[in-house]
């Protein structure tokens, strides 16, 4: 069995992971969320877990993940 990766560099915002395209960062994304639900699983509670739910273009050109709603971050952001 092999596991294709999806290439990803530091973010010149020092934070996060930076994908190159959208699709990449969806990618890597539905890895992400597939791999948390299965270690809750094994664990047996899903309680608590924060999953990686959207996807958005950085200040520097890149796509992050992040679990944050879109409802949430606009609503931090909107004062």
């Amino acid at each position: 069995m092999s596991f294709k990766t999806v290439d990803w560099a530091p973010c010149d915002c020092g934070q996060k992971r930076g994908f190159d395209s959208r699709g990449d960062a969806e990618k890597a994304m539905g890895r992400a969320q597939t791999k948390r639900t299965r270690r809750a699983d094994v664990r047996g509670t899903r309680r608590g877990l924060k999953v990686e739910c959207r996807v958005y273009e950085c200040d520097f050109s890149t796509w992050h993940m992040t679990s944050m709603s879109r409802r949430s971050y606009e609503g931090i952001y909107a004062a």
